[in-house]
């Protein structure tokens, strides 16, 4: 995709009243930093895409997520829940801290497999909704009281969480965080940012690194993740982000013993900042069409950007947790039995061939190297000893993937079925 021309006003579409109270910040303070542009485009408190009350199918409609293609994802996700309780010592309270919940997709999910194969896991379930949106919050609490399930699962806001010991899962949630959009000229780092031109329209500048960027050392980053700036070309360029750290180290303060597991597309630095994603990874997504201009549908489209997961697990493990792994989806999921689902759907006698393969079809989306597949996959630990293990990180011999044929699988999830 091309790189936008920093000369050229962008024309901004969209959300007029939060289009003009980013302009009216703009003449205020001057130009802020794409950073700002995006914290306030996604999460301004009346007027941001993740704040409105409105709900569309997806991910605010715009794209699929991994839980909403089908129970699947969220049932293999419960195994390694399963995995969690177990090595944690099988407490009789399990809390599991879901960032990002939206209206409960995935904890539905996790939680009917755990009430069906492993009952003693789901009768310590102590399940919390992280969610900024306070409709979706709502219908989440509604969803699960009208399932009966609203003794097992509570909302929490993020300015609520209190530091527990348990498990932190957070699916497709910090590729939303933002950004700041640097740019290399001559070796060196130059910062992207919005400003306007006379008649009112979006316009990027290059400028100095902003106080933000400035203390991150972000060149001694890069060097110590094995980046080179002399190898970048001219003009490339590189999202950083603050606030990812930020919410590593806020999850680690709130995490007293226990496992995190984040799932989101991204790869570590020195796969990151290279070839065509030097070109920037922010992405505005709009009714399953993507586009790299984050100026239109102001408010209306998501925006993303590539998780760096070396940069987040160096905060993860600066604030006193230890890496587990950093795996690919497909093998995560793989390695957890995601196709044990579909031989037992083959052995259950009420299965149609359409629903067969409708399962099947999900299945091969979720592991698709070249789609879902690709997502990254970093497993966490806080007070869990010098070599925690979970059974998503931990390679399975060729042929075991049927229950029973690991011992792992034995001893760690016998409850599981």
């Amino acid at each position: 995709m091309p790189t936008p021309d920093p000369t050229i006003p962008l024309q901004p579409s969209g959300n007029p009243v939060l289009i003009e109270i980013l302009r009216e910040e703009i003449r205020r303070h001057g130009p802020m930093t794409f950073a700002r542009f995006m914290e306030t485009v996604l999460y301004h408190d009346e007027h941001g895409y993740y704040r409105v009350p409105h709900r569309k199918p997806g991910r605010g409609g715009d794209f699929i997520t991994s839980p909403e293609l089908h129970p699947y994802f969220g049932f293999t996700i419960a195994r390694q829940l399963a995995d969690c309780w177990d090595r944690l010592g099988q407490p009789q309270q399990l809390m599991v801290r879901e960032h990002g919940a939206g209206i409960g997709i995935l904890a539905y999910d996790i939680i009917a497999a755990l009430t069906q194969q492993a009952p003693d896991v789901r009768d310590a379930l102590d399940y919390r909704l992280v969610e900024v949106n306070e409709y979706r919050a709502a219908e989440s609490r509604a969803a699960m009281d009208e399932a009966g399930l609203g003794h097992v699962v509570r909302s929490e806001h993020p300015d609520e969480i209190t530091p527990e010991p348990g498990i932190v899962l957070a699916n497709e949630v910090a590729d939303a965080l933002p950004v700041h959009r640097l740019i290399v000229r001559d070796q060196e780092l130059h910062e992207c940012w919005v400003s306007l031109d006379e008649e009112g329209h979006f316009l990027e500048e290059e400028g100095v690194l902003s106080q933000e960027v400035a203390a991150l050392d972000v060149p001694s980053y890069l060097a110590d993740a094995g980046v080179d700036l002399a190898d970048m070309p001219e003009g490339a360029r590189l999202d950083i982000s603050p606030a990812i750290a930020e919410w590593a180290r806020s999850i680690a303060a709130n995490l007293i013993r226990g496992y995190v597991i984040v799932i989101d597309y991204g790869y570590e630095a020195p796969t990151l900042y290279r070839d065509h994603r030097l070109e920037g990874t922010v992405r505005g997504y709009f009714e399953h069409t993507v586009t790299d201009n984050p100026y239109i549908r102001v408010g209306e489209q998501d925006l993303t950007a590539h998780v760096d997961f070396t940069w987040l697990a160096r905060a993860a493990t600066e604030s006193d947790m230890t890496e587990i792994g950093l795996t690919t989806q497909s093998d995560f999921l793989t390695q957890l039995g995601l196709g044990d689902w579909l031989v037992q759907l083959q052995t259950e006698p009420d299965t149609s061939l359409e629903e067969y393969y409708r399962a099947q079809a999900a299945v091969f989306r979720l592991i698709d190297p070249s789609g879902l597949g690709r997502f990254r996959v970093l497993g966490l630990a806080k007070g869990m000893g010098d070599r925690p293990e979970l059974m998503g990180f931990t390679p399975m011999d060729i042929g075991s993937s049927l229950p029973g044929n690991d011992i792992r699988r034995e001893t760690r999830t016998v409850r599981y079925g």
